[in-house]
């Protein structure tokens, strides 16, 4: 039975597959190996820093494999075509059928545009990824990084409050009250504009308990959660 993998490589991941899941349904059906979409999306692959450069053979993500993986998620699709398709695919023909073709293209034009920007994955467990990807993880975290310090300048001493729990700092110099806040992106990636039109509107101040407890929900439930389920998630009833 036919495999994507190929010799030696490394398997597709979520954003990859995202990606050849958006080709298939741009096209409704599988395209050939000489077609010229699946040639700009093999290099598009090739070029990618999702996976190191050391694990890679000759044949990391060539046209024929493209072609291949296009046939695979089309096999998760209608099972009786009797080919090979990985619980990847199955999972993500699942959460995303063609009813959802437009969502799974916005995404694949946001893991697009990272990796034009030549972004690196940053390497994290497993409950830490979002559903969308380990691109988007990656570059949520960051943009949140660099507007947590924009964030806490316009958040007053009596606001240091986490927005799920909240948390209050204690009476300690401004600094240390900081350093128990971070920020959290209130809107889905999918939704994202690019990191020049996020403002601090779209960030909210959680405690770092309350971080990780959102992201682990949003592993978990492999979708977006606000912070108002989140906060609901947390009460325990009797």
């Amino acid at each position: 039975m036919p495999v994507t993998q190929g010799a030696g490589n490394p398997d597709w991941n979520r954003d990859e597959t995202l990606l050849a899941l958006d080709l298939l349904y741009r096209h409704g059906t599988p395209i050939h190996k000489g077609h010229n979409d699946v040639a700009e999306l093999s290099a598009l692959l090739r070029a990618a820093l999702i996976h190191p450069l050391e694990g890679r053979r000759p044949s990391f993500r060539n046209a024929d494999g493209v072609a291949l993986k296009l046939q695979n998620l089309f096999s998760a699709i209608d099972p009786t075509r009797g080919l090979s398709s990985s619980a990847l695919d199955r999972e993500l023909v699942a959460e995303y059928p063609r009813q959802r073709a437009m969502e799974v293209a916005a995404l694949a034009s946001l893991i697009r545009e990272a990796i034009t920007r030549g972004e690196a994955v940053e390497l994290f467990p497993e409950d830490e990824v979002f559903a969308e990807g380990h691109l988007l993880t990656s570059r949520h975290r960051s943009r949140d990084r660099r507007l947590r310090k924009r964030l806490l300048g316009q958040t007053a001493d009596d606001q240091l409050v986490c927005s799920i729990c909240q948390f209050a700092a204690p009476p300690l110099e401004r600094q240390l009250r900081e350093s128990f806040f971070e920020a959290h992106h209130i809107r889905p990636l999918s939704e994202s504009k690019g990191v020049t039109s996020t403002r601090v509107a779209d960030l909210s101040l959680l405690c770092a308990g309350c971080h990780r407890f959102i992201h682990r929900l949003i592993a978990i439930k492999k979708r977006w959660v606000s912070l108002a389920e989140a906060q609901a998630s947390m009460r325990i009833d009797g």
